[in-house]
């Protein structure tokens, strides 16, 4: 008698002696329950930060876009969360290989988005240093 089931749903298995699973749902679902706090947290982060990469690049497509601040908030743009930053005239947030400035253009909140260039990989970030 089989009396196996699936950890995640309940149904039985049939098959492999060593299943655990009914199917690749199951499985995927069963473990990004039982991952540990920090990587959930981890998981969480660099979602958001690829959400914001998405964002960033659907509204730049020639590599540099100028545009008012509520539509990276219409978007879902999340403000927290981004993956480095670089520093010239402007303080650019990155979300990977895309990032914006905030900058006021004629009294008007906008963001100034543009897309990561090979001479920012020179760019060192020393945070004891002003």
């Amino acid at each position: 008698m089989n009396n196996r089931t699936c950890l995640q749903c309940g149904k039985a298995l049939h098959g492999r002696l060593d299943q655990k699973f009914c199917d690749a749902q199951c499985r995927n679902t069963h473990h990004n329950q039982t991952k540990r706090a920090d990587e959930q947290y981890i998981a969480k982060v660099n979602s958001a930060i690829r959400r914001n990469r998405r964002i960033l690049k659907d509204l730049c497509p020639e590599g540099k876009a100028k545009i008012r601040r509520e539509v990276l908030e219409t978007k879902g743009f999340d403000y927290r969360y981004f993956s480095g930053i670089y520093e010239a005239k402007l303080k650019y947030y990155l979300s990977y290989d895309y990032g914006f400035a905030a900058i006021m253009d004629n009294g008007k909140e906008k963001a100034l988005i543009i897309q990561k260039q090979n001479y920012m990989d020179d760019y060192q970030i020393n945070p004891w240093v002003r």
